[in-house]
């Protein structure tokens, strides 16, 4: 069920150009600085602005537009004809209703399936709202109520435009997990310009800037890759997937297996051995040496290889590694990459100071 995009539109002196192809899983991250038209790609993917392109999605066609003289040939289906569910930064309930007149209301217009509306609300949490009206909910609370009529009508595509980016920290976790619980069964394009959304949810990501989608693919890929504007960044971050390992209950220790390596993060309850994680490995964390030290604090020291560099500023380097078959970053002084004589090739130990589960 994969998105395809060939689309050209204008929103004052803001022009947009996309091409582009959504993955038929997982979350999509389209990311960027605001104002680099990220919103505006949504809206027009659901059909809430006009564009003239192509917009595919599977076997059906969304939007078709050729040259003035072939008009008459156009396609464009309307918003309700496009099996999405939308959430957007401020949830459009009906606040003269109760939660559960908002699920009915939906339910009915998109004809949901027998028992779907049960099925939602048991997904996302919130029966124990079904009674109050929506202008009395939290903001946490409004936007799960948003995501769990998003998803009434069994969509085929959610499109989520910041749906965190007015909710304080304590509010945001649940919802990334519900949104990621959600991803497992129906592709999402997800709209933000938030490092810790995307390192949480992101399966593939598209770099956006000015109005074009600069630069596509896994989010591994993405995060590592030395000319990407995520690796430029002052809080680069990689990230490692690995397995759940052993762990050490006297030094409340939880090991991660990466490869045939382990890494080790502080963890006060043990996770279920053999379970797939990702790991974040911000660049500021990792130094670099070419023997292994026998004295040092640092439990994470591993063997990894120079896959490239690259300056990043006024005296700084930015270093690509292959550890275990993937990438990290370490960004480290000029004059350190000069003392250590670094060059692709080069085998050394990279020093890990700090890991953190996504």
């Amino acid at each position: 069920m994969s998105l395809a995009l060939s689309i050209r539109g204008r929103r004052g002196a803001f022009q947009l150009q996309v091409d582009a192809t959504l993955q038929p899983e997982g979350v999509t991250v389209l990311f960027g600085a605001s104002g680099a038209g990220k919103s505006s790609l949504l809206r027009m993917v659901a059909g809430l602005d006009p564009c003239e392109g192509t917009i595919r999605f599977a076997d059906q066609l969304w939007r078709s537009s050729g040259l003035s003289s072939e008009r008459k040939n156009d396609v464009d289906l309307a918003v309700w004809q496009r099996p999405i569910g939308m959430m957007f930064q401020q949830p459009t309930l009906f606040h003269h209703l109760t939660v559960q007149g908002n699920l009915n209301y939906v339910a009915r217009r998109r004809r949901s399936p027998i028992g779907q509306v049960e099925q939602v609300i048991k997904q996302t949490g919130i029966a124990p709202l079904l009674s109050r009206r929506v202008d009395g909910l939290s903001g946490g609370e409004s936007q799960r109520v948003a995501l769990a009529r998003a998803l009434l009508g069994t969509p085929r595509l959610l499109l989520l435009d910041e749906p965190l980016s007015a909710l304080g920290e304590e509010h945001k976790q649940g919802l990334l997990d519900l949104i990621a619980l959600a991803a497992q069964t129906v592709p999402v394009l997800y709209v933000t310009h938030n490092m810790d959304e995307l390192l949480r949810l992101a399966d593939q990501v598209w770099l956006m800037e000015q109005g074009r989608v600069v630069a596509q693919g896994p989010v591994g890929q993405e995060l590592s890759r030395l000319d990407s504007v995520l690796a430029q960044r002052a809080d680069a971050t990689a990230l490692l997937a690995g397995e759940v390992g052993s762990y050490v209950r006297e030094d409340h220790l939880q090991g991660i297996r990466v490869g045939s390596h382990t890494l080790w993060l502080p963890g006060l309850q043990r996770l279920t051995p053999g379970e797939p994680v990702r790991l974040r490995i911000a660049a500021r964390d990792v130094s670099l040496c070419l023997s292994a030290p026998n004295d040092s604090s640092i439990l994470n020291i591993l063997p990894a290889q120079v896959v490239g560099l690259r300056d990043v500023g006024p005296g700084q380097c930015l270093v690509q590694l292959r550890l275990a078959g993937q990438c990290i970053l370490a960004r480290i002084s000029g004059r350190s990459a000069r003392q250590l004589s670094l060059f692709p090739g080069t085998d050394l130990y990279a020093q890990i100071k700090a890991v953190g589960l996504v």
